[in-house]
C-alpha cells in the first residue's frame, strides 16, 4: 500500500467518506471508484479510525463538515487523474492500431487509410 498517497487526504475528507459508507450512500468500492482511493483496504482502515464511535470519543459530539468546496477540488482532481489514464490508454490503443493497419497493408498489400489529398467522385 502507498503510505504516502494516505497523507494526501485531509481527515475531513476521510471522515465524510466514512460517513458516506456507513449510511449506505455509496459502499467502500463505490469511495474508491469515485474519489480515486488507491487500494482495496483503505476505507476499511478509515473505517475502523473514524467510525461513529471513534468519531463521537474525539469530538465530544460536534460535528467535523468538509467543505464543499474542498470535496469538489477533490472530485475535480480525481476525475482529471481518471480523464489523463484514459487518455493514455486510448493513445496506446492508437498505436496498436496504426501498427496493425501498417502490417495488413504491407502483408495484404492493399491500401486500407483513406488518402486525404484525393479527390471526391462527382455524385
Amino acid at each position: 500500500m502507498e503510505e504516502g498517497r494516505l497523507k494526501g487526504y485531509t481527515e475531513a475528507f476521510k471522515i465524510q467518506i466514512v460517513k458516506e459508507v456507513e449510511k449506505g450512500k455509496i459502499t467502500q468500492e463505490e469511495a474508491c471508484r469515485r474519489y480515486g482511493i488507491l487500494g482495496h483496504s483503505t476505507i476499511l482502515k478509515w473505517c475502523r479510525k473514524y467510525g461513529i464511535e471513534k468519531r463521537r470519543e474525539e469530538t465530544g459530539g460536534k460535528k467535523i463538515v468538509m467543505e464543499n468546496k474542498e470535496i469538489e477540488l477533490l472530485q475535480l482532481q480525481n476525475e482529471n487523474k481518471a480523464l489523463k489514464q484514459e487518455l493514455e490508454s486510448a493513445r496506446i490503443k492508437n498505436v496498436v492500431l496504426e501498427t496493425l493497419v501498417d502490417v495488413a497493408e504491407r502483408e495484404l498489400r492493399i491500401p486500407i487509410r483513406k488518402k486525404y489529398g484525393a479527390k471526391r467522385s462527382g455524385k
